[in-house]
């Protein structure tokens, strides 16, 4: 039997980064820019997580969250079918022998120690204006890095679309490169779509 679950716990800086990426400069291409600006925050609002189930492999150090994926922090909106995490049980060791123990989260692994997670089917990002829209975003600790990938990404911001099949942030800085897809007469392309908010006359 699968249960509607609900996750909500001070997850720390990590977990929040995944839905606080949009704030950055879109560079496509070898010379264009295009700026979408929300910065990226330290936010200490608590993040809500809900899925339809949760298999814990602790042995194997994964936990797979499945059906109706949505991580919530204030403005911040993530949602998609699975969302994979691997963490690191050893992180959790380390703090308990300097008897300064981290919040751990209901799920049983201590959400400072992850190590990556991968969100697969239909990803959506949102944070106020901005969208993000692909088929599978990676998001790497070590790296620091999130790539979102698919048929079409696409980042929205207002009017303001830019679309390709690769969007890679790093997350420190803010910075992404959105690169075109692979097609025939239009090999490596990108386009963005950038539009005035003001009327013209």
């Amino acid at each position: 039997m699968q249960l509607r679950t609900s996750y909500k716990k001070q997850m720390g800086l990590y977990l929040a980064l995944i839905v606080g990426t949009l704030g950055l400069t879109v560079v496509l291409g070898h010379a264009e820019e295009a700026h979408f600006g929300i910065n990226l925050s330290n936010s200490k609002e608590s993040i809500e997580l809900h899925a339809d189930s949760l298999e814990i492999h602790d042995k194997e150090e994964v936990a797979v969250f499945s059906g109706n994926v949505s991580i919530v922090q204030g403005e911040r909106l993530m949602q998609t079918s699975q969302l994979i995490v691997y963490y690191d049980r050893t992180h959790k060791a380390i703090d308990e022998n300097k008897k300064n123990i981290e919040s751990t989260s209901p799920v049983g692994f201590d959400v400072t120690g992850i190590k990556k997670m991968e969100a697969l089917g239909k990803v959506y990002i949102k944070i106020a204006t901005q969208i993000a829209t692909g088929d599978k975003g990676i998001f790497d600790r070590q790296s620091n890095r999130m790539v979102l990938t698919g048929n079409k990404v696409v980042l929205k911001d207002n009017n303001n679309i830019a679309t390709g099949c690769k969007l890679t942030v790093h997350m420190e800085s803010g910075k992404a490169f959105l690169e075109g897809c692979q097609a025939f007469e239009k090999k490596n392309r990108a386009s963005i779509i950038l539009k005035s908010s003001q009327n013209s006359y």
